[in-house]
């Protein structure tokens, strides 16, 4: 099991939420950052159609699943991009 299926905020997670976030992590598995991109833009727009939002605390535990997948360089890029593809309130 992936370390942060473990943490609480995500046992706490309405189950929409818990199948939304396991989808992306299957999704973006050995993907390059650029294949990943395009995946998780896919997955923001399906999130705004369902009209499923998250947490402050949720949005740091999604940071740390995407983050965890990365190489450093990767991660300067991600920190970068994620930007764009943070919602706005």
């Amino acid at each position: 099991m992936k370390r942060w299926m473990d943490h609480e905020v995500f046992r706490n997670m309405d189950i929409r939420k818990q199948t939304m976030i396991k989808s992306l992590s299957e999704a973006l598995d050995g993907r390059e950052l650029s294949q990943a991109l395009p995946i998780v833009m896919e997955w923001r727009n399906q999130m705004q159609r369902e009209n499923i939002t998250f947490t402050q605390e949720e949005n740091r535990l999604l940071t740390e699943m995407l983050s965890q997948q990365l190489t450093p360089a990767q991660r300067q890029q991600y920190e970068y991009l994620k930007r764009f593809i943070t919602p706005r309130k």
